[in-house]
Parts: C-alpha cells; structure tokens; sequence
C-alpha cells in the first residue's frame, strides 16, 4: 500500500517567517548577493593593490578566479550555515530546505557575477582606475544592504499579521 504525500505549498518568495529559509526567495537572500559582492571585493583586491604597487599584470591570480573563488565562499557558507552553525543552536528556525540553499548559492553567484561584470565595464572598457570599481561596488553593498534591512521588516510586519490573523481563526 502506498500513503500519497501530503503537497505542502511552499511559495517562491517567503514574506512570512514560516518560509523563510525553506523558499528559494526570502529576505536572507539579499544578504546572499552582499555576500558575494563583499567576497568579490575581498579577493579583487589581491589583484587591484598588486598591480597599483607593481605595475599592470602584477595581480596575485585572474578576475575569473576571483568570481570563481567568490562561488566557493558562497557554498562552503551554506555548508557551514546548516551544519555547524545550526548545530550549535545560533540559527533559529532550522535547517534551510536544499532548495533555498541551492538559490543562496546562487544568489551569492549574482552578487559576485554582477561585480565582475562591474569590473569589466569600468576597468576593462571604460579604462577608469580601480577606485570608481570600488566607489560602484560599495555603493551596490549598500543598497542591497538596504534592500535586506527594507525585507526583514516587511517579513516580520507580515509574520505578525499572519499570526495575529491565524489567532483570530482560532478563536
């Protein structure tokens, strides 16, 4: 005898803290992007203050082993994230579902890709020094950050409006 599965609906974007970390899109997933943009900064700068010092081609490896290592960083994060890090007791709610950790990974992959692609048109194309790539990369963390701050918000204000809204139901 088979038991059919019972479907669980779990929506793209999680606004409400029962999805998040179970659906491809919640709030944590622009902290994600920022992180791969910090990490593609991080490591674009063992090639940009090598050349500066040194002179072109001075870089300690290629951009396209910075975006490479940048994806790296994103999945031993999420490894870290739902092992360690959860076992320990810091991460509240659970595990992620190896859907949300596949889009954390790729989200991660965007912020990084996204900045490489930012280096390319600035220091490749336009020839600009590597300060404008620093001043468009700082100012993209930032809004994203902004962006992350603006989700967590919104997913708790509609959390408790869920939850005041199952109450009511209930009673």
């Amino acid at each position: 005898m088979s038991e059919e599965k019972k479907k669980v609906y779990i929506p793209f974007v999680g606004d409400i803290q029962d999805y998040v970390g179970r659906s491809p899109w919640d709030f944590y997933s622009w902290g994600h992007i920022d992180m791969g943009i910090a990490a593609f900064i991080f490591f674009s700068l063992f090639i940009t203050i090598p050349e500066f010092i040194f002179g072109p081609g001075g870089g300690f490896f290629p951009w396209w082993l910075a975006f490479l290592l940048t994806i790296l960083v994103g999945i031993l994060w999420e490894i870290v994230e739902n092992t360690v890090i959860y076992y320990l007791g810091w991460r509240p709610g659970g595990k992620d579902s190896a859907v949300n950790a596949a889009w954390d990974i790729i989200f991660v992959t965007v912020g990084g890709g996204v900045m490489w692609l930012f280096q390319l048109l600035i220091m490749e194309l336009i020839e600009y020094q590597g300060r404008w790539f620093y001043t468009v990369a700082f100012t993209s963390f930032f809004i994203i950050l902004i962006c992350y701050l603006i989700g967590f918000y919104i997913t708790n204000e509609n959390t408790e409006k869920a939850r005041q809204a199952r109450a009511k139901s209930i009673s």
